[in-house]
């Protein structure tokens, strides 16, 4: 029997969406182009190390998800509540920034220029050109306009421009994490309740949400699930690149896989669900989509992501979980051991840390060894690790692991996305697929909210012809 839904990736979304079809009779072939599933949400493992790709948790507002994870797990997960900072000029600063970051903890006269700052951005607003639609309002006016001038020069532009290497300016303020939009005011609102309430967190911290991490790191949430999904009867193959989609006249639709080995092989179904990077989707679809539809794919680029891990015996090293900071080769460093004892041997850890790469770019290259150079003179400069504690060196990347929302992106997205639309066998999904910024647990709703509402289709797809999702 000819398989009735083909899904192309195997990260969070791909399984979950495999899982929950699996579960409810469809059957399912999902394709990975890597070895391994689980996309970003994978843990690298190496000489009994675990690394995550960048610092990973769960946490989730959504209960029947929340529940879903923890119940993948024999023993219960623990939770405990988030721990980041910003290190800023030599001071720790809370993270996500906070109205008592820049009023107290970045120094007095800061936290004078930011009050002062962001009465004149209320009082005097700057004359600008009104953004046709939200999504073409700029990172430095979104920030300026909430914030104020002074902490916009001091922390979002220089901390977005090295993130993302590109001007404040050319970035939608869709760029800025749904956390971080919280306006100057409201965080003071915060603060004031939480001095009159005396309580200890801090304005954001007290907001979030607990956290949760497996033994031995992230790969075990998404690990988890490929099991659920092949117990339900879903079959997920690892090592094979999509590389050509068609439609047959018989309205079956036919994927092309290639092996390591450079094997192609087809699998054929009645309908395809891809995950996958948007331009790669509309390079592989034959007949090939409109020229400007391929144009729109091409402006919907990704940062790519780096991670380079060192093996140490140190230690509590940073005294959080992770810690941004501005003005080095890297954006983020990472303590494993502060995520779970069990992703190192006993007596030793890995600190990690993310440079940000474009693909184009010499970092995305290098190798570990000129990676380490480039970063352990500002490692050892701020107390963290000198070169002689490190003892090995790991490595990894993931070329589309950021949308990045030029100004423009929205036009771009719809275009694209207008033409999947009108193909009636084929769907895009997840935080790749859709271009989409999203954590795992809102990839995991999409994926079983886009199963529940297509199952009867899917189920009927060889006598109904497989209709769209309308949704």
């Amino acid at each position: 029997m000819e398989n009735q839904v083909i899904i192309i990736g195997a990260g969070s979304t791909g399984l979950s969406l495999a899982w929950r079809l699996a579960s409810h009779g469809i059957q399912v072939q999902v394709l990975e182009a890597n070895p391994t599933v689980g996309g970003l949400a994978s843990t690298l493992r190496d000489g009994g190390c675990g690394m995550d790709m960048g610092p990973h948790t769960f946490f989730s507002d959504d209960r029947d998800i929340l529940d879903t994870v923890l119940r993948l797990f024999d023993s219960p997960l623990t939770a405990r509540p988030r721990s980041a900072k910003f290190y800023y000029e030599g001071k720790l600063l809370d993270y996500p920034l906070t109205a008592y970051s820049a009023l107290f903890q970045m120094g007095l006269g800061s936290g004078l220029l930011a009050g002062l700052s962001f009465v004149k951005s209320r009082v005097l607003p700057r004359r600008r050109a009104a953004a046709a639609t939200p999504e073409e309002e700029s990172v430095e006016d979104w920030a300026i306009d909430h914030f104020g001038e002074h902490i916009y020069r001091s922390f979002f532009k220089p901390y977005t421009e090295q993130f993302w290497k590109i001007p404040c300016t050319e970035l939608s303020s869709r760029t800025i994490p749904s956390h971080t939009q919280m306006s100057f005011i409201n965080t003071c609102r915060l603060l004031i309740r939480r001095r009159l309430a005396k309580l200890d967190a801090s304005l954001i911290e007290r907001e979030m949400l607990p956290t949760y991490y497996p033994d031995s790191g992230f790969q075990e949430i998404v690990d988890g699930i490929a099991r659920e999904a092949g117990k339900a009867g879903a079959a997920i193959r690892t090592g094979c690149r999509a590389v050509r989609i068609s439609e047959s006249a018989e309205g079956r639709m036919c994927v092309q896989w290639e092996t390591g080995s450079g094997t192609v092989e087809t699998v054929t179904g009645t309908h395809v669900v891809a995950t996958i990077p948007l331009a790669d989707l509309t390079r592989m679809l034959d007949p090939a989509p409109p020229a400007d539809v391929l144009t729109s794919a091409g402006h919907l680029d990704y940062r790519a992501l780096t991670v380079l891990g060192m093996v140490t015996e140190r230690q509590n090293i940073l005294g959080c979980s992770y810690m941004y900071v501005l003005n080095r080769p890297y954006n983020r460093i990472s303590e494993m051991n502060e995520f779970g004892p069990a992703t190192s041997p006993p007596g030793e850890n890995v600190l990690m840390v993310e440079i940000p790469t474009l693909r184009d770019s010499p970092a995305w290259t290098a190798s570990k060894e000129k990676l380490f150079d480039m970063c352990i003179g500002s490692l050892a400069a701020d107390g963290f690790l000198a070169p002689g504690d490190v003892k090995r060196l790991l490595l990894a990347r993931m070329p589309y692991a950021y949308p990045i929302y030029r100004k423009d992106y929205a036009r771009h997205l719809r275009g694209v996305l207008d033409y999947i639309e009108s193909r009636p066998r084929l769907f895009t999904l997840g935080r790749t697929g859709e271009f989409m910024y999203m954590d795992i647990d809102r990839c995991m709703r999409r994926a079983f909210d886009f199963a529940d509402r297509n199952l009867a289709r899917f189920a009927e797809a060889s006598k109904a012809g497989g209709l769209r999702d309308e949704s």
